[in-house]
C-alpha cells in the first residue's frame, strides 16, 4: 500500500491544514502525509480547520470552517463582497505574492501535463493596473439576490456577479472595484431604475422575466462608453423611457445598445440589437492602433496590459518583415494588426461575424492592404482555406479556455510554419497542446506568463515554440 492509501481520512472530517500553495484555479494545497488536500477560499500561508467534502484514492477536497493563524502575507481585501462574490478570489493576497503563485502554477503544469522536464518559466510580467483595470464587465440580474447583509435577503431584486459554482445564486453588487468608478455609478444607475420601475429579472429555471443582464465596456484610451441592456425581447416604450433616463444621467455615454437574447442559455450576447444611441460601437487604441469594439466582439479586458502581451507575442513570433502569419481566433484584429506592421501579409481567422466586421473596419481605417480576414470556424475553415491562400512562415493561436481542437492541431501541423506562437488563458490546456506540438513537430523554446487579471486565478501566457522536423 502506498501512503495515500494508508491515511485515515475520510469525507465529513474535520482536520487542520497548513495552507503550502495554490494550484491551478484558486484552490489551496495542503499535504497530509503526502496526500493533496485541496481547499476552497484559502490562500498559502494560512493555517485552518476545513471538513473534508469529497476523498478520493490520490486526493481529497475540503471546504474551510475557520481560520486559525492568517498567512504572513494576508491583506485586507478592499471588496465588502470578497469570498461572496466569484470575481477577486485572492484579493487578499499581496499582488507580488499573486504573481508568484500564478507563474508556479504555470511552470508546474507545463511540466506535469506537459511533460517538459526541467523547463523554466520566468516570472509572471504584473500588471501596470491592480485594480480599475477592466475595460468589460458583465453583470447578471436576478429576482433572488444573495446580500452580504441579512437585513436585505427580503429584496426581490438584485444586479450582480455568480457566486463561483452556481448558476442560479448572484450577489448583489453596488461597487466592482475591476471596473472603472463611473462604471460603477451606471451599473447602480441601472439597478436603481429597473428596481423603481419593477423590472421582472430572467430566471434561469423558470425561463419567466425580462431584464438578463447589464454590459458595460470602457475605451481606456478613448473613454468611450458603452452600456449595453440584455433582455429577453425588445419593449420600444420601456427602452424610450429607459434611454432618456441614463443619458441625462451620464451625458458621456457614447453608444447604448439593448440586445435581445430569447435563448434559454445563460449568454449575455444577444442574437440581435438594438441601437438606442452611438454608432453601436467604441473605440480604443493598442499602441498606436485604434480598434472598433462592438458589443459581441472579443477585446482583451485590460487594455494597458494586453500591450505588454502582445509585445510579447510580436517578440516571440520573431518577425523580419517578409513572413507570411496566420492569427488564429483572431477578434476584433488586434494581434493581427501589431503582425502586420512587421509582416509581408497576415490572414486572420474567427467564428464571430461582428468581429470579423470589427476588424477589416479595423484594418481599413488604418491603411493596412496586408491583412486578409476569414470568416469561419477554425476547425473547418483553415483547412478550406490553406490551399487558396499563402503558406504560413509563422502562426499565432489565442483560442478560448478549452485550448485547440483536435482538428486545429492537425492543420496547423500540416500547415508547418517554422515558428509558433500561442497565446493562452488556461495553463492547462496550453500545456496539453503544447504536448501535441512538441510530440513530433515542435520544440518549445520559451513560455512567458502576462498577468491580466489581479486578484483573480487566471493568467495569460505566450509560448513560442520553433519547428525542427522537416518535411
Amino acid at each position: 500500500m502506498n501512503d495515500a492509501e494508508q491515511i485515515v481520512v475520510k469525507k465529513g472530517d474535520s482536520i487542520e491544514l497548513e495552507i503550502e500553495s495554490l494550484a491551478f484555479g484558486g484552490k489551496g494545497v495542503a499535504k497530509v502525509e503526502g496526500l493533496a488536500i485541496f481547499v476552497e477560499r484559502v490562500i498559502p500561508g494560512q493555517k485552518v480547520l476545513a471538513r473534508i467534502v469529497k476523498k478520493k484514492k490520490s486526493y481529497a477536497e475540503a471546504y474551510p470552517l475557520e481560520v486559525l493563524r492568517k498567512a504572513p502575507n494576508e491583506i485586507e481585501a478592499k471588496c465588502p463582497a470578497f469570498g461572496t462574490c466569484g470575481g477577486c478570489r485572492i484579493q487578499n493576497l499581496e499582488y507580488t505574492d499573486q504573481l508568484f503563485e500564478k507563474t508556479r502554477q504555470v511552470r508546474d503544469l507545463i511540466q506535469r501535463v506537459g511533460g517538459f522536464s526541467d523547463f523554466e518559466v520566468p516570472a509572471a510580467l504584473p500588471s501596470p493596473e491592480a485594480f480599475h483595470y477592466r475595460n468589460k464587465m458583465e453583470f447578471t440580474f436576478t429576482s433572488t439576490p444573495w446580500r452580504n447583509h441579512p437585513d436585505d435577503e427580503d429584496q426581490p431584486f438584485g444586479l450582480g456577479q455568480h457566486i463561483p459554482g452556481r448558476f442560479d445564486k448572484i450577489v448583489h453588487l453596488e461597487t466592482c472595484y475591476l471596473q472603472k468608478p463611473v462604471m460603477n455609478d451606471i451599473m447602480n444607475f441601472v439597478f436603481a431604475f429597473g428596481q423603481e420601475h419593477k423590472w421582472e429579472a430572467y430566471n434561469n429555471k423558470t425561463h419567466a422575466g425580462w431584464a438578463r443582464n447589464l454590459v458595460l465596456r470602457y475605451g481606456e484610451h478613448t473613454d468611450e462608453i458603452m452600456v449595453n441592456l440584455v433582455t429577453k425581447t425588445y419593449e420600444k416604450e420601456h427602452m424610450q423611457v429607459f434611454k432618456q433616463a441614463i443619458m441625462s444621467a451620464f451625458p458621456q455615454i457614447t453608444t447604448l445598445i439593448n440586445s435581445i437574447n430569447t435563448r434559454l442559455s445563460d449568454t449575455a450576447i444577444g442574437e440581435s440589437e438594438v441601437i438606442l444611441h452611438g454608432p453601436g460601437h467604441i473605440r480604443d487604441r493598442l499602441g498606436d492602433s485604434e480598434f472598433e469594439i462592438s458589443a459581441s466582439s472579443f477585446f482583451q479586458t485590460n487594455t494597458r496590459q494586453a500591450e505588454t502581451l502582445y509585445a510579447e507575442a510580436l517578440k516571440a513570433a520573431g518577425l523580419q518583415g517578409g513572413e507570411v502569419v496566420y492569427d488564429l481566433y483572431c477578434g476584433t484584429g488586434t494581434i493581427a494588426l501589431f503582425l502586420a506592421k512587421q509582416a509581408k501579409k497576415v490572414y486572420g481567422f474567427e467564428l464571430i461575424a461582428s468581429s470579423i466586421k470589427n476588424a477589416r473596419r479595423n484594418a481599413k481605417a488604418q491603411g493596412f492592404d496586408n491583412v486578409e480576414f476569414i470568416l469561419g470556424d477554425l476547425k473547418d475553415v483553415l483547412s478550406q482555406n490553406v490551399d487558396r491562400i499563402e503558406a504560413a512562415d509563422v502562426i499565432v493561436v489565442d483560442p478560448p479556455r478549452a485550448g485547440l481542437h483536435q482538428n486545429v492541431v492537425d492543420d496547423i501541423l500540416k500547415v508547418g510554419p517554422k515558428r509558433l506562437v500561442y497565446v493562452s488563458c488556461n495553463p492547462s490546456t496550453l500545456a496539453r497542446d503544447l504536448k501535441l506540438f512538441c510530440a513530433t513537430d515542435y520544440e518549445l523554446v520559451s513560455v512567458q506568463p502576462v498577468d491580466m487579471f489581479p486578484h483573480t486565478t487566471h493568467i495569460e501566457t505566450v509560448a513560442q515554440l520553433k519547428r525542427i522536423r522537416k518535411g
